[in-house]
């Protein structure tokens, strides 16, 4: 087993990842792959909110409270959502970096635990961990993907604003 900490910082490590793991130049300016996946048509806002779910299936193998876990979902409804719009969505993904919020959650509720003090090692999942994930993940990814779908078809694309 990992111990908690371990799994924090893999949590944060993947927060990084999707959202400010690049420099653009010598800016301050950092993005992840979360706003780069969201350009692609159709499937990307999708793909890169159920990627954002890893972080909570780590939340909830720690224990984080379920208040939390439905805070950490709406981050990522709002990002996948707001995502799917075109340019708005897109700068939207750039400047939200809702994983990383959610990474802040998660590590905050740790800390915290039930009675101020936190497990040293993490727990092993449970069928019922990974389900009550994807009970709360599934929809938010089925919408983002029926609105990308819609504004496609639509005819509302980054790619229809360039051509």
């Amino acid at each position: 087993m990992d111990s908690v900490r371990a799994k924090e910082r893999q949590a944060e490590r993947f927060a990084h990842l999707l959202d400010d793991a690049f420099r653009l130049g010598n800016t301050g300016f950092r993005f992840g792959l979360d706003p780069l996946v969201g350009l692609v048509p159709v499937i990307g806002d999708a793909l890169a909110t159920a990627s954002g779910a890893i972080i909570l299936v780590i939340a909830r193998q720690l224990r984080v409270p379920v208040i939390v876990l439905i805070r950490m979902a709406y981050n990522l409804l709002l990002n996948g959502l707001l995502g799917a719009v075109p340019f708005f969505g897109d700068a939207y993904s750039f400047w939200f970096k809702s994983h990383a919020k959610n990474a802040a959650l998660l590590v905050r509720a740790v800390a915290r635990g039930d009675e101020g003090e936190c497990d040293i090692v993490a727990s092993s999942l449970t069928i019922f961990d990974v389900g009550l994930v994807l009970l709360m993940t599934a929809p938010i990814v089925v919408l983002v993907g029926y609105v990308s779908l819609w504004l496609w078809e639509s005819d509302v694309s980054f790619l229809s604003f360039l051509f």
